[in-house]
C-alpha cells in the first residue's frame, strides 16, 4: 500500500464519526420521532433528470452544514448520492421497481430511513398532480400555489416548499430544519442564487 493510499484510508476512518455526527445532529435532528415516509408517486411520472450536481445546505437552529448531492433519474431509476464537501461519498439512495433503499457500501449509517428521505425528495421533484394521486386515500395531502407547496399529514402542516429549479427550499417543520438546494454548474460552482440565512 502506498503512503498516499494509506493516508487517504486513515483520513476516511477519522472523518466517518464526524460525518455521522453531522448527519445525526444537524441534518435531521429529531427525525427518529417522525412517522414513516409519505406515499410515493410512480417513477414513470417523474421526467428524466441527467446527472445534476447540487449544493445542499441544511440549517437547523444556529447550525448550518453543506453537503453535495448528485441526482439522476433515468430508465425508471432515481439515484441520489450524498457527498461531503471534499467529495467523499457518504451514502447513495436508490429508488426503482425493487423499492427504495440505501446502497450497502455507505460510509455512514444514516439516522433516517430510505423511505423517509425519498418522500422528502418526491415533494420537491414530482409534478403536483403525481403527488395528489399518490396521496389519494391516505392521511397525506398537498396544497399548492404559484408561490409554494404545503404538505399535510391530516391537519398537521409537515413541510413547506418554495423556489425554482436553481434554488429550492424545503422547510421541514416536523423535523425542524431547512434545506436549501442550489443547482451547480459544470464547474461545480453555484452562483449566489440560493442564499441561506
Amino acid at each position: 500500500m502506498t503512503p498516499r493510499l494509506a493516508l487517504t484510508r486513515y483520513a476516511a476512518v477519522l472523518l466517518r464519526p464526524v460525518l455521522m455526527a453531522v448527519l445525526t445532529t444537524v441534518l435531521l435532528a429529531g427525525c427518529a420521532l417522525t412517522p414513516p415516509g409519505a406515499p410515493q408517486p410512480a417513477l414513470a411520472q417523474l421526467p428524466d433528470i441527467d446527472s445534476q450536481v447540487q449544493r445542499l445546505t441544511f440549517v437547523t437552529g444556529e447550525r448550518q452544514q453543506v453537503l453535495l448531492g448528485v441526482l439522476r433519474h433515468q430508465d425508471q431509476t432515481l439515484r441520489l448520492a450524498l457527498l461531503s464537501p471534499q467529495g467523499q461519498r457518504l451514502l447513495t439512495l436508490v429508488q426503482d421497481d425493487q423499492g427504495t433503499r440505501f446502497l450497502p457500501d455507505a460510509n455512514i449509517e444514516p439516522p433516517f430511513s430510505a423511505d423517509w428521505l425519498a418522500s422528502r425528495l418526491s415533494w420537491s421533484l414530482w409534478p403536483a398532480q403525481a403527488l395528489r394521486q399518490a396521496f389519494a386515500g391516505s392521511d397525506w395531502r398537498l396544497a399548492d400555489s404559484s408561490a409554494e407547496r404545503r404538505i399535510y399529514r391530516g391537519p398537521v402542516l409537515v413541510a413547506r416548499l418554495s423556489g425554482d429549479r436553481d434554488c429550492r427550499i424545503i422547510h421541514d417543520l416536523e423535523s425542524d430544519y431547512r434545506l436549501y438546494i442550489a443547482t451547480l454548474d459544470d464547474n461545480a460552482r453555484a452562483t449566489d442564487t440560493c442564499p441561506t440565512p
